[in-house]
């Protein structure tokens, strides 16, 4: 799978985007557009080691924390490498609930990358980038999704940039990683799966 980016954009964030990511904020960029659907690239610090953000993002059980809207995330198969998994999203009664396999193919703990190779939505792919700095490590994630029923661009877009730093500031939150003590809290309070 290649890059949603031409190789040189898509290498280690520059000094501004780490200056902002040292505030704790989480960077948003839009990617590609596509005529339906959406892409971006998020980056978020974290202060853990790879080996404990990594333990979270492929953990079911912590799936069902950070994904918003996760009913079901079982293994199917998984070498180390490669796994299947079959995931059961359902957000709102106004999204049709998204069922699909996906592949991810992981480099641990520096790349991994992952596409929908059945079911709903009509396109999921992307990847997970982890670089390491003094400050600690940066997670660089890459999404780009087409729904299985016509959904105007901007709605996706919104979506996307709502929910997925709240689900990195979740990721952070839950691998320990968050910048500051008092920012351990706003980073849990992030996450879907622990507001009843």
């Amino acid at each position: 799978m290649s890059s949603l980016v031409d190789a040189g954009v898509a290498q280690f964030p520059q000094p501004a985007t780490l200056e902002l990511l040292e505030t704790g904020e989480v960077s948003v960029e839009t990617i590609r557009s596509d005529e339906s659907g959406g892409a971006g690239r998020f980056a978020i610090l974290i202060k853990a080691p790879v080996e404990a953000i990594w333990d979270v993002i492929y953990s079911c059980e912590k799936a069902k924390i950070f994904v918003n809207g996760l009913k079901l995330c079982d293994v199917l198969e998984d070498d180390g490498i490669r796994t299947l998994t079959h995931q059961v999203v359902k957000t709102s009664w106004l999204v049709p609930t998204q069922d699909f396999i996906v592949q991810t193919l992981r480099e641990p703990f520096g790349r991994a990358e992952f596409k929908r190779i059945s079911g709903k939505p009509k396109l999921m792919e992307g990847s997970w980038d982890f670089h390491s700095t003094s400050q600690g490590v940066v997670a660089v994630h890459e999404l780009r999704v087409q729904p299985s029923v016509p959904v105007p661009r901007f709605i996706v877009r919104h979506l996307m940039s709502k929910s997925m730093p709240e689900m990195l500031a979740c990721i952070r939150g839950l691998a320990g990683g968050s910048l500051s003590g008092d920012s351990q809290s706003l980073d849990l309070a992030s996450c879907p799966g622990l507001q009843k």
